[in-house]
């Protein structure tokens, strides 16, 4: 049988495999294979509806690209300059991103 389910999810199917065994394993596989295409496509034909009626705008999107570009920012001075570990570098970063985010909403 052809595997597409393997070259897509790698090491996740193989635990699907593992678990319920090489037919079942193959069909749910597939099967979260095809929920999540049709769940892009549902998104993907519905993308208006959605960008109109979220309720977010600009303005939310740039908070939410700036409060990523400064986890970026903060998580590889953490790790690359002063060497902390990956985990703790990431639980700084977002901290104080979201840290930054609050200050300027206070001060504003």
């Amino acid at each position: 049988m052809l595997d597409i389910a393997s070259a897509v999810f790698g090491d996740l199917q193989t635990s699907i495999v593992a678990v319920f065994g090489s037919n079942l394993g193959w069909f749910i596989g597939h099967a979260l294979l095809l929920g999540s295409a049709l769940f892009v496509w549902r998104a993907w034909s519905n993308r208006d509806h959605i960008r109109a009626k979220s309720g977010w705008n600009a303005s939310t999107l740039f908070d939410i690209a700036s409060i990523l570009v400064l986890t970026l920012v903060q998580f590889f001075i953490y790790t690359g300059s002063l060497g902390y570990p990956n985990t703790a570098s990431l639980g700084l970063a977002v901290t104080g991103a979201l840290m930054i985010r609050w200050f300027v909403d206070v001060v504003n």
